[in-house]
This record gives structure tokens, C-alpha cells and sequence, in this order.
């Protein structure tokens, strides 16, 4: 009897070990982060990541929130992953430094990024991931290598370059004295800004096409090209694409700021 009760719970708990060990292979290892951290309502942010998507939205508050997942198929590399965040009233830095660099599958880091409504994105650079911004009424600079950007309810002045992945850009003010440049390699690049704003467009593609609700469109021996004002211009708006197509579009419900 107790040679079958013994066999029992041996049975019992190498079926338990099977699951816990069928557990780890079908799910991925993660490690979450929370912090909160004060910042100024125009102070700079400056946001590096070499592996995952980074979301970047808006609030009216006086401080930043910072949540990340740190995911991997070797939990053992979640701890190489390391979260730094410099921080200051006037200057908020994040970015991801990882021990082992010569990993084979390194831990990914998503970031999802509140900060106040009127901060300055100073320095956005992604390698392996796409960028997602809104409602940001301050500048922006950012870019990335292998990875989308759609940034939409923007108001200040930006730079956005992607080498590999989709470039959307949508505006609810444009002020005459901002600059906006968008750019991309291999991936299209779509502008939708206020049909009443004052601009002055310039767009280059090299290999692809351009569509636009503005001026007109010809074609020289360097690609297709795009110059013309719009009411009586204003900010200027530069578009640069080698491989994809450029689109700029006016909407009739979007805000104007002289």
C-alpha cells in the first residue's frame, strides 16, 4: 500500500514538474518597471533604446511616468537589461544598457512614456523598434533604425528620420516660425497637416512618388520633387525619401497657429 502511495505522489509531482517546465517554454519571461519622476512642464527628455517599441503620450502634469517590460526567452538575460534613468527637474534621461552584450537573443524593453504636455523630446533614438508619440505640443527630435514611426496631435517643431519602417506624421497646429523635416529610406512617409496653414513645402523622393494636396509635382533626373508656398507661407516643412512613396495631405478640422 505504501509502495503505491509512494508511486502515486511521484507520478503526481513529475506531472507537475512537466507543467512548470511546458510553462516556461510557452511563456516569455518578463520583468515589469514603474517610476515616477518630476520634470518641468518645458523640460527635455532624452529616451535611447536598442531593443523594443517605445509609446510617448501626453499629460497635464509635472512629472513623467515611466513603465517598461523587460521581456526574454532566457529569464537569466532579463537582469542584463538594465533601466537607467538620470533624472532632474530641467532634464529627464532613459535609457537601456545591457551587461551582456554578445547575447544571442538579448531582453527586449518596451517603454511606455507619459510626460508633460509641452516637454521637448530632445533626443528619441530607437535601433530595433517602433515609436509611437502623441499630443506633444513641444519639439521633437527622434528616430529609428528598424522600426515605424507614427506621430499624430502634434504641435511644435520636429524631426523624424526612420531608415526601415513607415513615417506617419500628423498635425493639429503648425506655427509659422516651426520647422518640420521628415525623412526615410526604405519606407513611405505620410504628412497630413491644417489646409489653412501658412508653409513652404520642399520634398525630394529619389526612387518613389509624391502625392500631395499642394503645388506640383515634377520629375528630374534626381527623382520627384515638390516646391511650392501655401497661404503666403510660413513654417517650413522638408520631406526626403529614397525608397517609398511621400503623400501630404490637408485636413479642413485641424487647428491654425500663427
Amino acid at each position: 500500500m505504501v509502495g503505491r502511495l509512494n508511486g502515486t505522489w511521484a507520478l503526481l509531482l513529475a506531472l507537475v514538474a512537466g507543467n512548470c517546465l511546458y510553462a516556461s517554454i510557452i511563456g516569455t519571461p518578463k520583468a515589469e518597471f514603474q517610476q515616477t519622476y518630476s520634470l518641468n512642464p518645458n523640460g527635455r527628455v532624452v529616451i535611447q533604446n536598442l531593443y523594443g517599441d517605445v509609446r510617448i503620450t501626453a499629460w497635464d502634469r509635472d512629472e513623467v511616468l515611466v513603465q517598461a517590460i523587460k521581456k526574454s526567452r532566457d529569464p537569466r538575460q532579463l537582469e542584463d537589461a538594465r533601466i537607467v534613468v538620470d533624472s532632474s527637474n530641467e532634464l529627464l534621461s532613459i535609457r537601456t544598457q545591457y551587461a551582456g552584450a554578445d547575447a544571442e537573443h538579448p531582453a527586449s524593453v518596451e517603454y511606455r512614456i507619459t510626460v508633460p504636455r509641452t516637454a521637448n523630446l530632445e533626443n528619441v533614438r530607437l535601433v530595433n523598434g517602433g515609436l509611437s508619440i502623441s499630443g506633444l505640443a513641444g519639439s521633437i527630435k527622434a528616430s529609428s533604425v528598424n522600426g515605424s514611426i507614427r506621430a499624430e496631435r502634434l504641435g511644435g517643431q520636429v524631426d523624424l528620420s526612420t531608415v526601415n519602417g513607415h513615417l506617419d506624421a500628423d498635425f493639429n497646429r503648425v506655427s509659422r516660425s516651426n520647422s518640420i523635416s521628415l525623412s526615410s529610406v526604405n519606407g513611405p512617409i505620410n504628412l497630413s497637416i491644417p489646409s489653412g496653414a501658412g508653409v513652404q513645402l520642399f520634398a525630394h523622393n529619389l526612387s518613389g512618388g509624391i502625392d500631395s494636396d499642394f503645388g506640383h509635382v515634377w520629375r528630374a533626373s534626381g527623382g520627384h520633387r515638390l516646391r511650392t508656398t501655401v497661404n503666403r507661407g510660413g513654417a517650413q516643412i522638408h520631406l526626403n525619401n529614397v525608397n517609398g512613396g511621400i503623400s501630404i495631405r490637408g485636413s479642413l478640422n485641424r487647428r491654425i497657429v500663427s
